[in-house]
């Protein structure tokens, strides 16, 4: 391809500042990159890209390589590095990049950064570690069908068929995963009979017993009806205290199904039956500890049950505790802060939480959050004039 005048000079630029450059290196690189060196960088990682998309991955490499020479903090620079290494095939160096990539990011991280990482892992069959990363992604995008579908056989890979099969079910209950959906259906009857020869040899009959049952009903369906199939169908139909029946009955049989208990709980708050559901909640939440979005769900579920205060005093304590997975995970917490803040008439802290969580560009959250720093501006407006009114007229 031909480069442009300023191309060519950007390419002398970066070429001359590191010809090959190691993970160690970048990692010693002390400078930040000035904005004068990230505008070259962006620049020159236009034809990085065209390399990116050929599958020319000697010649990106080196051109990419140059760039993060210039500016170490790179994104697109170190991302392109990780997925041409993978390319190639060397995943231990696919792994150190796109390690880089996500610390370079921070807080800013997404779940496709820790997806990619864990593929590179996978690819290196270090099942463990690939599960941990989609583990990260799953709680940056609890939804993501890809996400979820991959977590699913990294759970069983690494030997956690009883989590592989509640991701699974997990999975088929999303109407945004019905293009998944036929191979989930595929992939569970196998993870539940793992879980159930697992839980044999554990001694867990009862456990055992429930999961063999599970791969029977999936393995002799073609889309036929389970019972969480017939809990969808109460829940899409309103019928809230039929799906709670159900899912009771469905628990006392087993109670660790996150699942089936997570569904008890929404169940339960569309049922109108809010402390119960907080109560549901928490049992998720004792077995999946690090499901950020539903520590949000349940603080919601306290506040609309007039446990502000007590939101209040459990959101501050999970914020703490989950403070290190990142901005975008901390989102949901946030948000129900806010509105616990705002149940208590505290609209100036309510304001600095939805702001927090705005900037935390959660897609799902972001939108919702500018909209209540509106509201806490407006509130606090009508509460800054009562409050002259109230003087003047003393």
């Amino acid at each position: 391809m031909h480069l442009t005048r300023h191309h060519s000079r950007v390419r002398h630029l970066l070429a001359v500042a590191v010809v090959a450059l190691g993970l160690a290196s970048i990692q010693a690189a002390a400078a930040a990159c000035l904005p004068g060196q990230m505008q070259e960088a962006d620049l020159a990682y236009q034809s990085a890209a065209e390399f990116l998309n050929q599958q020319a991955w000697d010649q990106a490499i080196a051109r990419l390589q140059s760039i993060v020479g210039v500016c170490p903090e790179h994104v697109e620079a170190n991302r392109g590095l990780g997925t041409a290494y993978m390319g190639k095939g060397d995943f231990p160096a696919a792994v150190d990049w796109f390690s880089k990539t996500i610390a370079v990011r921070g807080d800013e991280v997404e779940a496709g950064d820790y997806a990619n990482l864990a593929k590179a892992y996978a690819k290196e069959k270090k099942y463990k570690e690939a599960r941990a990363e989609m583990m990260k992604a799953e709680m940056l995008a609890p939804d993501d069908c890809g996400v979820l579908f991959n977590l699913a056989l990294l759970h069983t890979a690494a030997g956690y068929h009883t989590q592989s099969v509640d991701v699974f079910e997990h999975i088929i209950s999303l109407d945004e995963c019905e293009h998944v959906k036929a191979n989930a259906l595929a992939q569970i009857s196998k993870a539940a009979s793992k879980a159930a020869e697992q839980q044999k040899k554990a001694g867990n009959s009862k456990q055992a017993a429930y999961y063999q049952d599970l791969a029977n009903q999936y393995g002799g369906q073609a889309g036929g009806s389970t019972a969480m199939d017939i809990v969808r169908q109460k829940m899409t139909g309103g019928d809230y205290s039929g799906a709670v029946t159900l899912l009771q009955d469905m628990l006392a049989k087993n109670p660790d199904q996150p699942n089936a208990t997570l569904t008890l709980a929404r169940a339960l708050d569309a049922a109108g039956r809010k402390g119960e559901s907080v109560e549901a909640y928490r049992a998720y939440l004792k077995l999946q500890p690090n499901a950020t979005t539903e520590w949000g769900a349940m603080l919601q579920v306290m506040v609309e049950n007039g446990q502000a205060e007590a939101a209040r005093n459990e959101a501050a304590a999970a914020y703490t505790e989950h403070q290190s997975k990142g901005r975008q995970a901390l989102a949901p917490i946030l948000y129900s802060w806010g509105l616990a803040l705002e149940a208590s008439q505290d609209y100036e802290a309510a304001k600095g939480k939805f702001e927090e969580c705005a900037a935390a560009n959660n897609q799902r959250y972001s939108q919702s959050a500018r909209q209540q720093v509106q509201r806490m501006s407006d509130l606090l407006q009508v509460e800054a004039a009562k409050k002259k009114a109230a003087q003047q007229g003393g």
